[in-house]
């Protein structure tokens, strides 16, 4: 079964507005900072930029920082010279994640205590599924149901998923076909 590798990072110590970490962020990452206004939701930003680094300098040859992403119509970001790896980006609550997979892959992560019309934990699947085909919320999300490893449109599987839990947070990861999911939490000071 082919392994989907999770990096996990929590952000509730980063200093979003420092210029330590400007040698992992991208020009697009920093624009995409710049434009948030809440101290919370940059740090959730940069966080996710932080997990795709440590996830591309363990398993991309001759990687070197900061990543190169270039994002699809619909705001899915896809690695330039990735060696044929696929990414997905998430973040909630204290947690930003990055999803490293040979195929391609989605993933999203939501606190376990989110109140919602849906369940949190068929949720994560939906979600993680539109971000697997890069259709986000206008992907007819009310024509999906997420169960424990599979997701259906219209009663049709059209992706498995894997699931794991990190800090209060449920996490789901999309793909064609079925993976298993390896978490790592990293810290900032591995990244430096």
């Amino acid at each position: 079964m082919d392994t989907i590798f999770l990096y996990a990072l929590d952000v509730s110590a980063l200093e979003a507005d420092s210029a330590v970490w400007a040698a992992f962020v991208s020009e697009d990452r920093r624009a995409r900072m710049a434009a948030l206004k809440n101290i919370e939701d940059r740090r959730r930003s940069l966080g996710a930029e932080l997990a795709l680094h440590a996830a591309l300098s363990r398993h991309v040859d001759g990687y070197a920082a900061p990543p190169a992403c270039l994002r699809l119509p619909g705001g899915k970001p896809v690695l330039r010279d990735g060696q044929g790896w696929h990414i997905s980006l998430a973040h909630a609550g204290n947690w930003a994640v990055c999803a490293l997979h040979r195929a391609p892959v989605g993933v999203d992560i939501e606190r376990k205590d989110r109140a919602s019309a849906i369940p949190v934990r068929e949720w994560v699947g939906v979600e993680s599924y539109l971000k697997l085909t890069g259709e986000g919320l206008s992907g007819g999300f009310r024509t999906l149901c997420a169960r424990e490893t599979e997701i259906f449109r219209l009663g049709e599987r059209v992706a498995f998923l894997a699931r794991a839990e990190v800090g209060g947070c449920l996490l789901c990861a999309a793909t064609d076909a079925p993976a298993a999911l390896r978490v790592e939490i990293v810290s900032p000071p591995e990244l430096c």
